[in-house]
């Protein structure tokens, strides 16, 4: 951790700039100084195509999380001695996997972007 300090103008500016970009303060300040320490030119515009793939993960993550709790209430219903709908659980399936193949494809573009 690094502690610095601003005088009140100062702050308020660093707050504006972190909204204008979207992202918090801290992460603001720690592109900045990276993007200084680094040499770099563009702080915050490279960081537009990351948060872009952050965003489309954590969107594909609660995805999966549904499913889940789809599965869940179908393996209940089993092992309770019912039967689930006809197709439940096939549907259910196949919505896992065709999630599963964006979350790879968007884990491929990373890579492919960071190389």
């Amino acid at each position: 951790m690094i502690a610095v300090r601003f005088t009140a103008e100062e702050k308020a500016e660093i707050i504006a700039a972190a909204a204008r970009s979207h992202v918090y303060p801290s992460g603001f300040l720690a592109t900045a100084g990276l993007t200084a320490a680094r040499g770099s030119a563009t702080p915050l515009d490279s960081n537009d195509q990351l948060d872009a793939a952050i965003d489309e993960l954590a969107a594909l993550r609660a995805q999966i999380s549904r499913v889940g709790n789809n599965i869940n209430q179908i393996a209940y219903i089993h092992n309770a001695g019912g039967q689930p709908r006809p197709g439940q659980l096939d549907h259910a399936l196949q919505t896992l996997v065709r999630t599963l193949a964006l979350v790879d494809a968007a884990a491929h573009d990373l890579v492919r972007k960071r190389v």
